[in-house]
């Protein structure tokens, strides 16, 4: 009886972490080439909050420039991490194989925005920095909980 006790809850986590089979405990993304499906679903989501996010700030200053634009999307956290998530997400899809424009195609300004040539190779790499400090902040911001809604 000992041991059902034990096995039960250990069989529902196991069905259960499944769905989040891409993320640590810490909520930071990994590429999970064992559940590729998890995978598109994780690319594809990004996609649409990063579209959703540009879509949104659009509406909002419709005169926006590319650099304005480049700008709102590297300092919000709600565009930059599903921006990094996607890009994450995309290098496992194609390293196993998978063309992620196949799974979901981020919109032509995005990729105008991030391919416009004043942004050159330097704030590519600043763009990357700027990117991967904010998902930690994010991270470390939700751990120690000093920001509540």
């Amino acid at each position: 009886m000992k041991a059902v006790l034990i096995a039960v809850p250990l069989v529902l986590l196991g069905l259960f972490s499944q769905a989040y089979g891409a993320f640590d405990s810490d909520g930071n993304y990994y590429c999970n080439a064992s559940n590729l499906p998890l995978e598109e679903t994780i690319y594809k989501s990004s996609v649409s909050k990063i579209d959703s996010g540009m879509k949104s700030y659009l509406s909002l200053n419709p005169s926006a420039t590319d650099q304005e634009l480049h700008s709102y999307l590297i300092s919000s956290p709600e565009v930059s991490q599903p921006y990094s998530i996607m890009e994450q997400s995309k290098a496992c899809l194609q390293s196993n194989g998978i063309n992620p424009n196949a799974v979901a195609a981020p919109s032509s300004l995005l990729l105008e925005v991030f391919a416009a040539p004043e942004f050159g190779v330097v704030s590519s790499l600043v763009l990357v920095i700027t990117l991967a400090s904010v998902v930690v902040l994010q991270n470390r911001i939700n751990r120690t909980g000093i920001i509540r809604n």
